[in-house]
């Protein structure tokens, strides 16, 4: 009996577990020409873009947009207010910016970021970004506040692997344009999403 009563624990475990909210995992590959603008709907009412840069600069930025004209035009990117460094070169930008190389650029694999999920989350995370980065016109505690809580919206995750690319090889000589070039790349991403807070019983 009291191994019947032992097994019958273990499957109300079990059974517990697979009922619990999971995290969504999507991937998916693709490739991009130079100038050429990538696009996927990754669904929560998202995209993941391979945005072209222009200029000197060759390659391009990741960024998961909100789909439709956002409402806040400083919330154009949920990718970039979740992804530190911030305001500095980092895993999003896939490109010959920073003066780095396109052959080290398509070296650096797999790139690694995060992203908020909806506006409000990105509006509450550029605050705290511009607050930790330029906090001359905040006080210490507004400041202090920022910095503990930077990142804690609920975010999710990607990664980006670069499995073939065509560039032309350039050298760091200081001077942009002999950087090199990248002409195109074969990709592969994973995106995550976090599951769902479990709802709570209605009292």
């Amino acid at each position: 009996m009291k191994r019947i009563s032992h097994l019958w624990l273990i499957f109300l475990a079990l059974s517990s577990l697979s009922a619990a909210p999971q995290d969504r995992l999507l991937t998916f590959t693709g490739e991009a020409s130079e100038g050429q603008t990538f696009r996927k709907n990754i669904g929560n009412g998202v995209d993941f873009v391979l945005m072209p840069n222009s200029d000197w600069d060759t390659g391009w930025t990741i960024e998961v947009l909100p789909q439709g004209k956002p409402s806040d035009p400083d919330c154009e990117d949920f990718l970039s207010v979740a992804t530190p460094p911030y305001h500095f070169q980092n895993a999003r930008y896939l490109d010959t910016e920073y003066g780095i190389t396109a052959q080290d650029a398509v070296h650096n694999s797999p790139r690694e970021f995060n992203f908020v999920l909806n506006l409000t989350d990105c509006e509450t995370e550029r605050k705290r970004v511009e607050l930790a980065i330029y906090p001359s016109n905040a006080s210490e505690k507004e400041v202090d506040d920022a910095r503990a809580k930077l990142g804690t919206s609920p975010l999710g995750t990607g990664r980006l692997w670069i499995e073939d690319s065509k560039i032309t090889p350039g050298r760091d000589t200081g001077k942009p344009e002999d950087l090199g070039a990248i002409h195109w790349i074969k990709f592969k991403v994973e995106i995550k999403f976090p599951a769902p807070p479990p709802a709570h019983p209605k009292p």
